[in-house]
């Protein structure tokens, strides 16, 4: 997979994940099995903020992905899904999640090893 997909692919699922999370929160929280209190809402709408913010960066910037600056987003990417893939698999195995968390586990799995795989390719 070139890289410029995989700056596209991540914009649409992150995208996607983003806006769906700013206009559906509350059937977002329950299928994933979290109480949908007013404050879970509040900060389900901010994560769905840093969502869209990581889908447009991406794909924005997808013409530029091998550039040092697509490079730099790349570097900042595995990062971050390293760190996700470590709170959704904690989420998912004590319970936070229902079973529905390994849905984030092997997202942020995929896509930061694409990332990675376009990153630190020799």
């Amino acid at each position: 997979m070139s890289p410029k997909i995989l700056f596209i692919l991540n914009g649409v699922i992150a995208g996607g994940y983003g806006v769906a999370f700013l206009v559906a929160a509350d059937p977002l929280l329950e299928a994933y099995g979290i109480m949908a209190n007013d404050e879970a809402l509040f900060m389900a709408r901010w994560f769905g903020v840093g969502l869209l913010a990581n889908g447009l960066t991406t794909l924005l910037a997808s013409n530029a992905a091998e550039s040092e600056a697509g490079r730099a987003i790349a570097a900042a990417l595995v990062a971050s899904y390293g760190i996700g893939v470590l709170l959704a698999l904690w989420g998912t195995l004590t319970g936070q999640f229902n079973a529905l968390g390994w849905i984030a586990v092997g997202l942020n799995l995929l896509l930061g090893l694409g990332f990675w795989a376009f990153r630190f390719r020799t």
